[in-house]
C-alpha cells in the first residue's frame, strides 16, 4: 500500500502540505462569514437596531440618542482639554514675566552699585564684587584649620544617580497643544454637527424580529420590499426614505423625485447618500478577508509533536 500523498516523506523534497504545516506556505486568508459583520441599519455605537435612526453625510447609521450623547461627551472632554491648555499658557506667560522682572531688577541693582561708587579701584571693593559675581577663585581646603574636615555638598554629584530612589529623575509633563473643540463623527473622524444628521425612515420587514432584538434582514427597501442584507442601500435626503441602489436608475433618477413621498431632489444626485455597510471587529470595515497569525515554532517542539516527519525548522508569523 502506497503512502498518503500529503505526507510522502520517502522523497527528497517536501510536499506542499508539509510546507504548510511547517509555516513556509506564504500568506493564508480566510473568507469571513456574514455573522462577522454588523447587520444593515444597526447603530454603529450601540450595535443594536436604532429606535430613532439617523445617518451622517458619509452614510454612517446611528441611533439619535447615542450619537447626540457621543457628541456631548466629546464637547465636554474637548472643553476640559482647552481649559488645561489655557492654564498652561497663562503659567508660561507668568513665568516669562517673572524672569523679565528679575533681569530688570538685576540691571537696576547694578546701576545702584555703580552709583554708590562700589566700582572704584580699591581692592576691597573689587573682592566684594568678585565674591558677589562668583568669579573669585579660592581653594576651600586652604582655609581649613588643622584637623578640620572639608564638608562638600554632593547634591550636584548625585543628581544624575538614577539608580538611587531619592535621586530618580522624573520627566517633565508633556506640553499640551491647542485643542480643536469641534466634535467629530466617531466612525469617519470628520466634523459633525447635530443639525447635519439625516433622519432615516427604515421600513421594518418583520416587526416581531425587530421587537425581539433585530437580526439580519430586519429592514427592507421602501420600494421593492426586498430585505436588505448585503446589498448597497441609499437614503434620499429630502425624505429620509431608504431604498436599494439598484432601483435608483428606474425609480429616482428619471424624474428626480422620491418614489414614496414625491419630494423633489433639488440637488440632484447630491441628495442621494450611500449608507455604509456594517463593519466587523475582526478586520477592517467592509473587508471580507482576514489574515491569519501563527506562532513561531522550534525544532524541539516539532520533534516532540510532529514525530520528525516535518522540516526541522519553521517560521510561522503574520503574512
Amino acid at each position: 500500500m502506497t503512502r498518503h500523498s500529503k505526507h510522502s516523506n520517502d522523497r527528497n523534497f517536501f510536499s506542499h502540505k508539509e510546507r504548510v504545516d511547517a509555516g513556509f506556505a506564504g500568506h493564508r486568508k480566510e473568507i469571513l462569514g456574514s455573522d462577522c459583520f454588523l447587520p444593515f441599519g444597526y447603530c454603529a455605537l450601540s450595535l443594536k437596531p436604532p429606535k430613532d435612526p439617523v445617518c451622517t453625510a458619509e452614510g454612517w447609521v446611528f441611533d439619535r440618542e447615542a450619537i447626540l450623547q457621543c457628541l456631548l461627551n466629546q464637547k465636554v472632554e474637548l472643553q476640559v482639554e482647552a481649559k488645561k491648555y489655557e492654564e498652561q499658557e497663562r503659567k508660561k506667560n507668568r513665568k516669562e514675566h517673572n524672569q523679565q522682572k528679575e533681569v530688570d531688577f538685576k540691571a537696576l541693582e547694578d546701576f545702584r552699585k555703580a552709583e554708590s561708587a562700589l566700582l572704584s579701584d580699591d581692592t576691597r571693593h573689587k573682592r566684594v564684587l568678585e565674591r558677589q559675581a562668583g568669579t573669585e577663585e579660592s581653594d576651600p581646603a586652604a582655609k581649613l584649620r588643622r584637623g578640620e574636615l572639608l564638608v562638600k555638598d554632593k547634591a550636584e554629584m548625585r543628581k544624575n544617580a538614577f539608580w538611587a530612589p531619592n535621586c530618580t529623575q522624573t520627566a517633565a509633563p508633556a506640553e499640551l497643544t491647542k485643542v480643536d473643540t469641534t466634535a467629530r463623527c466617531p466612525m469617519s473622524g470628520k466634523k459633525l454637527r447635530a443639525k447635519d444628521l439625516i433622519t432615516l425612515k427604515l421600513e421594518i420587514t418583520d416587526q416581531k424580529m425587530h421587537d425581539e432584538g433585530g437580526g439580519r434582514g430586519v429592514f427592507c427597501c421602501a420600494v421593492s420590499k426586498h430585505p436588505i442584507t448585503h446589498q448597497q442601500a441609499v437614503v434620499l435626503k429630502p425624505s429620509g426614505i431608504v431604498v436599494l441602489e439598484s432601483i435608483l436608475a428606474d425609480c429616482v433618477y428619471k424624474d428626480m423625485i422620491c418614489p414614496v413621498t414625491g419630494k423633489k431632489l433639488k440637488k440632484g444626485k447630491d441628495d442621494v447618500v450611500k449608507i455604509q455597510q456594517g463593519g466587523t471587529g475582526f478586520s477592517a470595515h467592509n473587508d471580507i478577508e482576514a489574515k491569519s497569525f501563527r506562532f513561531i515554532r522550534s525544532y524541539q517542539g516539532d520533534a516532540r509533536t510532529q514525530s520528525g516527519h516535518l522540516p526541522k525548522a519553521g517560521y510561522c508569523g503574520l503574512h
